[in-house]
């Protein structure tokens, strides 16, 4: 959670500093463009009257970015596009004087709306510069090339989000494949460790706040290191990969099931306690046992399981919990599922946990705790 805050964050205050830094250069052009030689015919006190009401704009955005709603954008920048429209009304041409060519400063909306905002927002931008355009070129009366110029300022800025925009959106389209792939554990499938520390980080920070729960298991797949000594590491391969699809199928939508290296996976399950997750640690084990993985001899697998209602809200407790109910199972000869002690009241008298708490199992358990 704590990421996305973060991504959050850093998106709007890029928003407001790139809008400030454009604001910032207009009230820079249009000093010079007072303080050098310009048409006799501008507006040259309008336009300083026109620079001191932007200068404030610029350094609220660039200083203040992070506090200001991404909403609000939209709103600065159909500013940005009145502040030209401005520019173009001062500059004299109206009284006679020479077009300045302030027009294309229009292109600057474009390019920020067609990077920061949605394919809509930059419709409704572009349709309010067309209309602003339109509307001062009628007020300029520069005479029969009116169309044409409106025509060309509109079509340039059209184009110029447009092709921002497609950019924007396959730069964004593969930065999330990396970041997928990042998390992805390439043989299986399966979410990779990095994955797996994240969501489970979220599925905690989110069971403080809500007083829900969450099932860890920890699980891997028994005398494995035999399986590739002496099948080979392509039926080791087909292990894993017999195992991770089998998890899979049994899943839920909102659970995730991880390959945290080697034989060992995980899966995390939200507002789930220690009997539910027995229960589904049971039938992945059971479903790898008859499992066709291209080898004739069965597959077995050890689960150990920790809740964080009773073993701890934060990863790295819980998953020690996980870790050490596992370690139990392979203590206790195996092909088994065993639930973390903190866990063990939660699910006590059910009929699933007859094996994986067998007086001798609790003994143990006990011993390690």
């Amino acid at each position: 959670m704590r990421d996305h805050t973060w991504i959050a964050e850093s998106s709007r205050e890029s928003m407001g500093r790139v809008a400030g830094a454009l604001f910032l250069i207009g009230v820079a052009l249009t000093v010079s463009g007072v303080l050098l030689p310009h048409s006799p015919e501008a507006d040259v006190r309008g336009f300083w009257l026109l620079a001191a009401g932007t200068a404030p704009v610029g350094v609220v955005l660039v200083c203040y970015a992070r506090h200001v709603p991404e909403s609000a954008y939209r709103w600065v920048m159909l500013l940005g596009s009145l502040i030209v429209t401005l520019s173009l009304y001062l500059n004299g041409e109206r009284h006679g004087g020479p077009s300045a060519g302030n027009q294309v400063l229009y292109v600057w909306v474009a390019l920020y709306s067609g990077y920061f905002f949605s394919r809509a927002a930059t419709a409704v931008q572009l349709a309010t510069i067309a209309a602003m355009y339109g509307g001062v070129l009628q007020i300029i009366s520069p005479g029969p090339v009116l169309v044409t110029r409106w025509l060309i300022t509109v079509g340039m800025v059209t184009a110029a989000a447009a092709i921002v925009h497609v950019l924007k959106q396959r730069n964004d389209q593969l930065l999330a494949r990396l970041s997928t792939a990042a998390r992805t554990d390439a043989l299986t499938g399966l979410v990779n460790r990095q994955g797996f520390d994240e969501r489970l980080e979220h599925a905690l920070a989110s069971d403080r706040r809500t007083g829900l729960q969450t099932a860890l298991i920890i699980a891997d797949i028994d005398h494995f290191k035999a399986i590739n000594d002496l099948l080979g590491h392509a039926a080791g391969d087909a292990a894993l990969r017999a195992v991770g699809q089998t998890a899979l199928s049994v899943a839920r939508n909102t659970d995730t099931v991880a390959r945290m290296g080697g034989d060992e996976f995980a899966v995390i399950l939200p507002d789930t306690d220690a009997e539910g997750a027995y229960a589904f640690a049971e039938r992945v084990r059971e479903a790898v046992i008859g499992s066709n993985w291209g080898e004739p001899a069965a597959l077995t697998m050890s689960f150990g399981i920790a809740e964080s209602k009773t073993d701890g809200l934060h990863a790295d407790v819980l998953t020690r919990s996980a870790d050490r109910a596992l370690y139990l199972a392979k203590e206790l000869g195996r092909n088994q599922t065993v639930v973390a002690p903190g866990g063990r009241d939660s699910v006590r008298g059910a009929a699933v946990r007859q094996v994986a708490l067998a007086p001798e199992a609790a003994t143990v358990a006990e011993s390690h705790g």
